[in-house]
């Protein structure tokens, strides 16, 4: 579902989110949005939103993909896994536009209230090396078992997101801020 989101907006009670951790959300005509769902964040960690550098990885696992994402100069590398066919029908097609605008929130779990927003860009070709990858997968059938498995052999080999970043991304970056 695509809300709308503002910095000391509260969360609209309806729609499920994770209870920590991130949502990443990636739908044809949309920013890219990724939400970071921490219980009582601290000042640091609402800095680091806008902090730069704001630096990404791509990770294509074939049946599923990893967003890798660090966030300023202080915090550390943190993932999150995604499939466009587990999209919510009703959220529009799954896809990355070629703009590759990314809309970062930062969202106290506490309260349901964003803390901190930021817009960045992705490069040209960061941009199209993930949606090149979003719609291959969108073009496979899905299997949860396949999805599941690539994920479980991925955290195998790479344990941390610093080992993904080391030894497996297809592709990085660092993104500029956008208005």
């Amino acid at each position: 579902m695509h809300v709308t989101v503002e910095v000391g907006s509260h969360l609209e009670p309806e729609v499920s989110w994770p209870e920590e951790g991130a949502a990443l959300t990636m739908t044809a005509g949309r920013p890219v949005r990724l939400m970071i769902f921490l219980r009582r964040p601290h000042e640091l960690e609402v800095d680091a939103v806008a902090a730069a550098p704001t630096r990404f990885a791509w990770v294509d696992g074939e049946q599923a993909g990893v967003l890798l994402y660090r966030l300023g100069p202080v915090l550390s590398w943190s993932q999150i896994a995604y499939s466009p066919h587990l999209v919510p029908p009703e959220d529009g097609p799954p896809g990355v536009d070629p703009d590759g605008l990314v809309e970062i929130a930062l969202v106290d779990r506490t309260t349901d209230t964003v803390r901190a927003l930021h817009r960045v860009r992705w490069p040209a070709e960061f941009t199209a090396a993930v949606r090149e990858s979003v719609a291959r997968m969108r073009e496979l059938s899905f299997n949860q078992i396949a999805y599941d498995h690539v994920l479980a052999g991925l955290r195998r080999r790479y344990p941390t997101p610093e080992d993904l970043i080391t030894d497996r991304v297809d592709i990085s970056c660092t993104a500029t801020p956008a208005p």
